[in-house]
């Protein structure tokens, strides 16, 4: 009886200890290209996805900082879900097709090359 109380007890420490485990948190900072209120709203609802924990676009500065859990989404995926939206990044331009859908106030001098 003792053993079977000694493994149930077990379990249940390692199942709570499992649930609360939470990957580390990193924070990311780089330039997203855009104008206005308009697009610090699409660029920030871009990103409210599992696994990123807060993203804070700069108007003025057109950086973005982004706090997210390395064990829910990777660097690149932020990068995808920025472009997605029609937002070039340091790292990922935007399709043509998506970044001609924005409003035109929202329509920003595209940098000529994105480094990979």
């Amino acid at each position: 009886m003792k053993a079977i109380k000694l493994v149930i007890i077990t379990l249940f420490m390692f199942s709570a200890n499992a649930l609360s485990a939470k990957g580390e948190l990193d924070t990311l900072k780089f330039k997203v290209y855009g104008n206005c209120e308009m697009c610090k709203e699409r660029i920030e609802e871009a990103l409210d996805v599992r696994g990123i924990k807060s993203a804070n676009w700069n108007i003025e500065t057109k950086m973005i900082e982004v706090v997210y859990d390395n064990e829910k989404i990777t660097e690149e995926k932020v990068h995808q879900l920025i472009a997605g939206a029609g937002y070039d990044t340091e790292k990922k331009k935007a399709g043509a097709k998506v970044y001609k859908n924005l409003p035109g106030c929202c329509q920003y001098d595209r940098p000529k090359e994105v480094k990979p």
